[in-house]
């Protein structure tokens, strides 16, 4: 052989074997993320498309602006626009219209009303909903009654700050949930995938719905679980409760001249008022109405413990118009 003349070298077998196995994983592995993309972003469409049929209150939840709306056009001059804000208490205890014709037949005072009232909610959930449907829109009522119990009021993160960011929360908010609610990483990327998922907001819903298809009373089982569970800062919270949230409410109601009136609400069980809490009340001249004890009212109106039967609604609501004075309704009029 000539010392011009070329060696040609063979690449082994092996490693094309190798290189060629290695493009079939990674084409694999791509058609495996493309199918789970594409799976995700069904599920996404699916949940959008029929997230109000995931249940009652997230198509109450989808609503809250077009009710802050018809509350402010739908209202004549001479009527009051009046809020009732709370949780399944409300919704299930306030008789909107058998309050409004006792109010009227009373005080002669005419009324639009409307409930926001999203389930499992307390003061975190209540002070959006005040200010993102209705202060900071420019849909101010004139009158907010605001039903709670015990501990509705006291300083705690929300429950959801998925659904806080899904359905109430905007770019201002941001300061008061980092202050309030959104402690550490997981609780603010929990936060941002609700932002934009709808799916990732309602997944403990979805998750109910299938567990309640195959284990016979799971809602009502894991309720009282979760009940009976309170985490080490919850505890704290419950043994020196703190109130800044609803100071904070009071004051930007009071800059807003929207009147609020705070109403003990009925329970079973007897629960007691926080004189610290009182106080608050006070400073703001904000009247609490007391209806923890309202006559012909049972425990066995109660099926739960907690919310009202139609008959106990009726009732509730009668003598909530009934104590209720014309100067305390008009008085930011």
């Amino acid at each position: 052989m000539s010392a011009n003349t070329p060696m040609h070298t063979s690449v082994p077998d092996s490693s094309v074997a190798a290189s060629a196995q290695s493009q079939t994983i990674i084409r694999t592995e791509l058609r495996v993320i493309g199918c789970l993309a594409l799976l995700l972003l069904a599920i996404e469409h699916g949940t959008w498309r029929f997230q109000d049929r995931l249940s009652h209150d997230v198509e109450h939840l989808q609503e809250l602006p077009e009710l802050a709306r018809d509350l402010a056009s739908n209202a004549d001059e001479n009527e009051l626009r009046l809020l009732f804000l709370g949780n399944s208490m409300t919704r299930y205890g306030v008789d909107g219209e058998a309050f409004a014709q006792t109010l009227q037949r009373r005080s002669g005072l005419k009324t639009q009303w409307t409930k926001v009232n999203p389930d499992n909610t307390a003061i975190p959930d209540w002070y959006y909903a005040y200010i993102d449907f209705f202060q900071r829109p420019q849909l101010l009522p004139d009158v907010v009654i605001l039903g709670f119990e015990g501990r509705h009021l006291q300083d705690q993160p929300s429950h959801h700050p998925g659904r806080l960011a899904h359905y109430y929360c905007q770019q201002p908010d941001w300061s008061d949930l980092e202050q309030y609610d959104l402690f550490g990483f997981e609780s603010q990327a929990d936060f941002i995938l609700s932002r934009v998922s709808t799916a990732w907001t309602n997944r403990d819903r979805v998750e109910r719905r299938i567990l309640d298809t195959f284990i016979p009373s799971y809602r009502e089982s894991i309720q009282v679980v979760n009940e009976s569970v309170s985490t080490p800062l919850e505890l704290a919270q419950q043994a020196h409760p703190t109130y800044h949230r609803v100071d904070k409410l009071l004051q930007t109601a009071q800059e807003d001249h929207v009147q609020f009136i705070m109403v003990a609400m009925p329970l079973g069980n007897e629960y007691e008022l926080d004189p610290a809490l009182l106080d608050i009340f006070e400073r703001y001249n904000v009247p609490l109405v007391d209806c923890r004890h309202i006559p012909n009212m049972t425990p066995e109106m109660f099926p739960d413990g907690v919310h009202m039967t139609a008959d106990a609604s009726k009732i509730y609501s009668t003598y909530l118009a009934e104590h209720l004075t014309r100067q305390q309704l008009t008085a930011s009029r």
